[in-house]
């Protein structure tokens, strides 16, 4: 029999260890998150066994990374050939559905198809969002693919705020188009 078999207080692990996996602790201790699950027999937990760790190979990652834009460029081609703003081709929204507002993506696949057409100003009255995003998006699968392939590309380093305002940014945008007036109306999809 094992000393943490015993009868007796389980003694909590010292701060910053790791439980491992089928070892008994208190209830109420400190353990890492999702390390531990209740045993339901007096107040003890079991440690979970570890996730495994993935690691992908560069082949595996580029062809992630390829697959994304076959199916990019499947989606864009469907989108230039039929078009959304015509009823019946694509499904509605489920939140405008419910709800009878507009979402932040509403408008997306319709702005879509005129910005794959070229026209840029039809693109942003469907949804102004959508045009912000897309260059970012390309340049960021851009920049990740060249560096996946062994490309030494620089970008100037984005402060971690900057990543806190985006979904601030998302949710003002739908709160926005949705609000009745001029501001509201030009928003919407």
């Amino acid at each position: 029999m094992s000393p943490a078999d015993q009868p007796g207080p389980a003694v909590a692990p010292p701060p910053g260890s790791v439980v491992p996996p089928g070892s008994a602790v208190p209830l109420g201790s400190v353990v890492p998150l999702g390390s531990a699950t209740p045993t339901g027999d007096g107040g003890e937990v079991r440690a979970l066994p570890a996730w495994p760790i993935r690691s992908w190979s560069r082949r595996a990652r580029l062809a992630g990374y390829l697959g994304v834009a076959a199916l990019a460029v499947a989606g864009s081609a469907m989108i230039y050939l039929v078009d959304p703003a015509e009823p019946g081709h694509y499904p509605t929204c489920p939140f405008k559905l419910v709800t009878g507002l507009d979402c932040p993506g509403c408008g997306s696949m319709r702005g879509l198809h005129q910005l794959l057409h070229g026209h840029l100003g039809h693109a942003a009255d469907y949804n102004i969002l959508l045009i912000a995003a897309a260059p970012y998006l390309v340049i960021g699968w851009l920049v990740s693919t060249a560096r996946l392939l062994g490309f030494a590309v620089r970008l100037p380093r984005v402060p971690a705020s900057a990543y806190r305002a985006i979904p601030i940014l998302v949710i003002a945008f739908w709160i926005v188009r949705n609000i009745p007036g001029p501001v509201g109306a030009w928003l919407h999809s």
